[in-house]
């Protein structure tokens, strides 16, 4: 049975194995999963694969969710004037940034439908054209 390993688990064998101080493997451990967490958490990414744990998607309503809250904001402050600038400016990058986002979520999704209605169709067109080939036979001029 395969029981996976918490990372306080794995911090003295990597301290044994590249010969390095616990503090700096602890400070690895912590920069790579900030990384992580930061990069899930960013909205800049449709998709997040880690190795040997899988591919994590972004959440639609959390990019519209997001997105509506900006538009709120930018309309708030495009009646207020000039006094909030610089909010405005990386309000607008930001929202910009988010719909470029939404776009690429869209074309990630359109490509795993393509996918998954392409392995369906092949699936189909192998059972038409070899109709025999889940049937087990004996060959009749064998033994």
């Amino acid at each position: 049975m395969l029981r996976p390993r918490k990372a306080k688990e794995l911090i003295p064998d990597v301290v044994a194995k590249c010969d390095l101080m616990t503090h700096e493997v602890e400070a690895i451990l912590e920069f790579y999963w900030h990384q992580v967490r930061k990069n899930l958490s960013s909205l800049k990414h449709p998709r997040v694969h880690l190795t040997n744990l899988g591919d994590f998607t972004i959440k639609h309503w959390k990019l519209e969710d997001k997105i509506k809250m900006l538009e709120q904001f930018e309309e708030n402050n495009r009646q207020k004037g000039l006094q909030k600038i610089t909010a405005r400016f990386q309000t607008a990058e930001t929202l910009y940034d988010l719909r470029n986002m939404k776009r690429m979520y869209e074309e990630e999704r359109q490509r795993a439908e393509f996918i998954k209605m392409h392995k369906s169709k092949t699936y189909e067109t192998r059972r038409e054209h070899n109709p025999g080939l889940e049937v087990q036979g004996t060959d009749p001029g064998g033994n």
